[in-house]
């Protein structure tokens, strides 16, 4: 994305797994918390989206292996990844700052139709 200025690889980053404003609130989510685990109702409720369309997304993250479900104690639970260099490049999430999200914000956007 022109005129961001952020890394490549974290360009190609959320280009790759925030391809919906759902999945970018995710991500910002557990780049906040890239080592805490959440069960489902936490995550769901922890973004301002809609529930339903937060879950979409949440599933499309466990698909593409960003986030990690296992269970304990009969309660699953979901994390970052720990593989590199995806946990990596999603706790650097938190280091854009406004203006650069705001852009990353209109692309999106823009891509959508919105």
């Amino acid at each position: 994305m022109e005129g961001i200025g952020i890394k490549d690889d974290l360009d190609i980053f959320i280009k790759s797994f925030a391809d919906d404003l759902y999945s970018l609130e995710l991500l910002l989510f557990f780049s906040r918390h890239p080592n805490a685990q959440f069960n489902r109702t936490a995550v769901l409720h922890a973004v301002t989206t809609k529930k339903f369309d937060t879950g979409i997304a949440l599933k499309n993250l466990i698909d593409k292996k960003l986030v990690m479900v296992h269970a304990e104690n009969g309660i699953m639970l979901y994390a970052l990844t720990k593989d590199e260099p995806a946990h990596s490049l999603a706790s650097q999430l938190v280091t854009i700052d406004q203006r650069q999200w705001q852009i990353i914000l209109g692309h999106l956007l823009d891509a959508n139709g919105i």
